[in-house]
């Protein structure tokens, strides 16, 4: 019974570490900040709980101290005691049940709160996670060691026992590890699992302890009416037009409203913007003004006839260029998307008119595997598009390096081009991400420009930058005389930019430090 209990135990604080990541990432995004103030304060939790329980199995069972044989004359104390610390074990885990359950139902207001509080990202994650998961971790890691100090009274052998015990609660953590990341958070939801790992937990007491009934009665009667409630709220959402759908890699929400007096279908995956939109009454139309400046490739390139965009996201680009507003002159040509979530892009032709058309085909890859996988392939592209995000402001480190260029430049044909999207300022310590992957593209191609989408004049506000870059030595839009290129390239940034950044480089591009200050934004 032990075994299993202690198995339970380690299984269930690792769904709860990756689901809380989960839970966290709608409203503070899922940057390494969040992940190191996630892990970080669930081992401190876990590390305090250890000491408490360690010292509480001492002063309940320290009448029987570990090699003391078993068979003792009745009315030992280890008889007596051993009831009571079984008794507080089964309370343990009905506690610590309770506090996940507590977890669940108090999240959208302590993430709703903070959030309104627009504390600095590090503040705001210590504040989350502290008050969402150290209760739960803290009873949790009062447990092991609890079990523990049971498992060795009377025992000859008590260090085969604690590594037997301390060996069947790491295997319990990597089932949760696997359980969770491979098919828990991709069948359910993630409130959903919180609750399930609740449930589990209120079995594991019931196992331990089958007596005092009622509390635990109880605490089983408070997660089935959460659950109902929440399933409530969902409904609601629903009914309202909100949308949230978990998948393997993202909690992605839909909303409609309205830009520029027009109905509008919106979708995020990150806290403070939305990660893609589309008009009601024309969903091939660009809404984003970034999204716009993709024209730079088509329109300096009208004969393209393969196109690769890594980063599908709501499809608005690839919508675009199937319908034939891109400027392209060929209409027989072919487009590759490489989109990591294959649950983004069911939503793109859920929700966001995403047509099935034999001219696209979709790879559900990360972007610089499939860059790996298609290396010898030379001149295979004309253009190649990105707009690839790890959270709402940070490039993936690994499409942004000089690696990275030169395997995009093997790709191209000789007059092809680059047409990357990024989110950072110009100068100043936000510009820092763009100066190091402007570096990095710099030493592979001949040409690289820069093209601010907002504030032309203010290089020091965060704003989507466009990176083009190409192999013309005399500039990637020399012999291009298009009318419609005009008001695109008068956008153009022409300052230099400061020296201070080395070039991205697999080995060494430190994007999160870069980022940190567009991180508290």
């Amino acid at each position: 019974m032990l075994a299993v209990v202690i198995f339970l135990n380690g299984l269930c604080v690792m769904i709860l570490e990756m689901a809380g990541a989960r839970l966290l990432a709608p409203w503070l995004g899922t940057s390494i900040i969040v992940w190191t103030s996630i892990i970080g304060v669930i081992l401190a939790s876990l590390s305090l709980g250890n000491w408490v329980g360690g010292r509480l199995g001492d002063s309940l069972l320290n009448a029987a101290p570990a090699g003391k044989k078993k068979d003792s004359q009745p009315g030992d104390p280890i008889r007596a005691a051993l009831p009571r610390a079984l008794s507080t074990l089964s309370h343990l885990f009905a506690g610590a049940a309770l506090s996940v359950l507590l977890c669940a139902l108090s999240q959208s207001f302590v993430l709703e709160t903070v959030s309104a509080a627009n504390m600095p990202l590090h503040t705001a994650t210590l504040v989350v996670t502290t008050a969402l998961f150290a209760l739960p971790s803290f009873l949790c890691g009062m447990i092991s060691p609890f079990i523990t100090r049971i498992a060795i009274v009377g025992c000859d052998t008590p260090g085969a026992i604690i590594g037997k015990l301390g060996a069947i609660a790491t295997l319990g953590s990597i089932a949760g590890t696997f359980l969770g990341g491979f098919f828990l958070i991709a069948w359910f939801g993630t409130t959903s699992i919180i609750f399930g790992i609740a449930i589990c937990m209120l079995g594991a007491s019931v196992l331990v302890w089958r007596r005092a009934l009622v509390h635990k009665a109880v605490v089983g009667a408070l997660v089935v009416l959460a659950l109902l409630f929440q399933y409530s709220l969902d409904e609601q959402a629903r009914a309202a037009g909100a949308t949230t759908i978990e998948t393997r890699y993202n909690t992605i929400r839909i909303f409609e409203g309205r830009m520029e007096g027009r109905p509008m279908r919106l979708l995020q995956t990150d806290p403070g913007s939305y990660q893609s939109g589309m008009y009601m009454d024309d969903p091939a139309d660009l809404a984003f003004p970034y999204t716009r400046f993709y024209a730079l490739g088509t329109l300096a390139r009208p004969q393209a006839g393969k196109i690769l965009m890594l980063g599908g996201g709501g499809y608005s680009v690839p919508k675009w260029l199937l319908a034939g507003k891109s400027g392209l002159e060929r209409h027989d040509f072919t487009l590759d998307v490489v989109e990591l979530d294959p649950g983004i892009s069911r939503a793109a032709k859920d929700y966001f008119a995403l047509p099935e058309d034999p001219r696209m085909s979709i790879a559900d890859e990360d972007a610089r595997t499939f860059l790996n996988r298609r290396a010898g392939q030379n001149g295979l592209y004309d253009l190649i598009f990105t707009d690839i995000f790890n959270s709402y402001y940070t490039v993936p480190f690994h499409v942004g390096t000089v690696e990275a260029a030169k395997k995009m430049r093997a790709l191209l044909v000789e007059d092809g081009l680059v047409v990357m999207n990024i989110i950072s300022s110009l100068e100043g310590d936000n510009g820092r991400l763009l100066r190091g992957i402007y570096g990095a593209f710099a030493e592979v191609f001949p040409t690289v420009e820069l093209y601010p989408v907002h504030y032309t004049n203010s290089p020091q506000m965060v704003q989507n930058v466009i990176l083009v870059a190409g192999n013309r030595a005399e500039g990637n839009f020399a012999a291009t005389t298009h009318p419609r290129l005009a008001s695109l390239l008068a956008n153009r940034h022409t300052r230099p930019l400061p020296d201070d950044i080395p070039p991205l480089r697999d080995n060494f591009a430190p994007v999160e430090m870069y980022t940190l200050g567009m991180a508290g934004r």
